[in-house]
């Protein structure tokens, strides 16, 4: 007989051996250690346990890859699985699809005159994602209805006023780009400065594009959306928005 073959009947033999002593000690060591039951299935060489509850798993692995489970059974006396009712522990909550309603939405309003247009803008970013709320979640549509108004009178820290550039293309293709400065775009469409500034801190995704709907800006201190009943978040803003040294 080759030796190849004598080796490896050797090894096979070893390697049965090996898990059925592990099959009977670990059957053993449930029912002795953790007093439950433990029954085994025979499956060619495989065996599992079970028992009425799980609470821990003791899992070793084997060669070849081999992984053997063993179920710590514990039941108090007089509790049936029917009695246990759901489970406790898996409280975590996720959003249903009445919470991203937007129907049930609320709406917010913000006077963006004399307010800084980098921490406006965050702001504005938290209260458009939900990231204000208790149940936020980043991947549902949890945020508000956010207006602002009196765009026109944001301001800017230092020398951006001038320096700050705006690029675009006019054609949406490469080539025939313009440029235009802070000042100037105040002055042509101030609504575009806090809406560039907001889009870009949100996901660049499909949700994002839809949470980008639910920001409306405008020019002057007016806005079409009395019938919405907003609630004025100035004051709030203000003092997010201030350190103590700059609050008046």
């Amino acid at each position: 007989v080759p030796e190849g073959i004598l080796r490896r009947a050797s090894r096979d033999a070893t390697t049965r051996f090996v898990k059925m002593s592990f099959a009977i000690s670990a059957q053993a060591t449930c029912a002795r250690v953790t007093g439950g039951v433990a029954v085994r299935r025979n499956e060619g060489m495989k065996s599992s346990f079970s028992g009425a509850r799980v609470v821990q798993k003791d899992v070793v692995k084997l060669a070849r890859k081999q992984v053997a489970t063993v179920a710590a059974v514990s039941v108090p006396e007089g509790v049936t699985i029917e009695k246990m009712g759901k489970d406790l522990l898996n409280t975590t909550y996720y959003p249903k699809g009445e919470d991203t309603d937007n129907s049930r939405k609320p709406w917010i309003v913000i006077d963006a005159a004399g307010l800084r247009l980098g921490r406006l803008s965050t702001l504005i970013a938290t209260y458009l994602r939900g990231a204000n709320v208790g149940s936020y979640s980043p991947s549902m549509n949890m945020g508000t209805y956010v207006v602002v108004i009196n765009a026109e009178k944001v301001t800017v820290s230092g020398n951006k006023m001038t320096e700050k550039i705006y690029r675009r293309h006019e054609t949406g293709r490469p080539g025939s780009m313009k440029e235009e400065t802070f000042v100037k775009l105040q002055q042509r469409i101030p609504e575009r400065i806090i809406e560039k500034a907001v889009k870009g801190m949100l996901p660049k995704n499909r949700m994002g594009r839809e949470i980008f709907n639910q920001l409306k800006v405008y020019a002057g201190p007016e806005h079409p959306h009395a019938a919405q009943s907003p609630v004025d978040l100035t004051a709030e803003v203000k003092a997010k928005c201030y350190s103590s040294s700059q609050r008046k």
